[in-house]
């Protein structure tokens, strides 16, 4: 198995593990992550160095990974419904 299957099979695993509540906490916090990974990218002066490009874009791409199996494990589990409100006639 390459090393990106390796990856992704470890965020598989955990995001498996994790609580209904704790994926959609880590789902948000990684669009915080990928806003910031973007920027630093975008941050990058023309010319810079090859190996801080593929590192940048390796943040990004990672992080939109993990979104994406994250999102995917929350989309398997069931929809928490909200208990039903009693209604009185009175």
């Amino acid at each position: 198995m390459t090393s990106l299957g390796r990856v992704i099979t470890g965020i598989q695993r955990d995001a498996a593990e994790s609580s209904t509540q704790d994926l959609r906490s880590d789902i948000e916090i990684g669009f915080e992550v990928l806003d910031a990974a973007i920027i630093q990218l975008h941050a990058l002066p023309p010319g810079s160095d090859v190996t801080e490009r593929i590192n940048a874009t390796s943040d990004v791409m990672e992080t939109v990974i993990t979104i994406a199996l994250f999102v995917r494990e929350l989309a398997k589990r069931p929809v928490d419904l909200m208990p039903p409100v009693p209604v009185s006639s009175n």
